[in-house]
């Protein structure tokens, strides 16, 4: 592999990564009402359309790491979606 594509996969796998503590930590909480919808939905479409330019482009360590990227912000999304789902039935049930 060249120096340059070993370059590219750490720069993958330092972005795609940093998605990992945030994912933790919603888990651990049960609780994503300070995390925005759009953040987790817009940065998914973004990474959806950089996975469809680097097939395009045949740039295969992108497009790897941008297909993983994909799925933690898909995870992420679903979390903030399921965990203020379950805030809103319990704000119901109290009130």
């Amino acid at each position: 592999m060249l120096p340059v594509t070993w370059l590219g996969t750490a720069g993958i796998l330092a972005i795609e990564g940093s998605y990992f503590p945030q994912i933790a930590r919603l888990y651990r909480l049960k609780r994503a009402e300070e995390v925005s919808l759009f953040f987790p939905a817009l940065n998914l479409l973004g990474r959806l359309l950089a996975l469809g330019y680097s097939v395009l482009t045949s740039e295969h360590v992108f497009t790897i790491g941008f297909l993983v990227g994909a799925v933690l912000r898909l995870t992420l999304l679903l979390q903030v979606a399921w965990y203020r789902r379950g805030e809103a039935r319990r704000d119901g049930a109290s009130a």
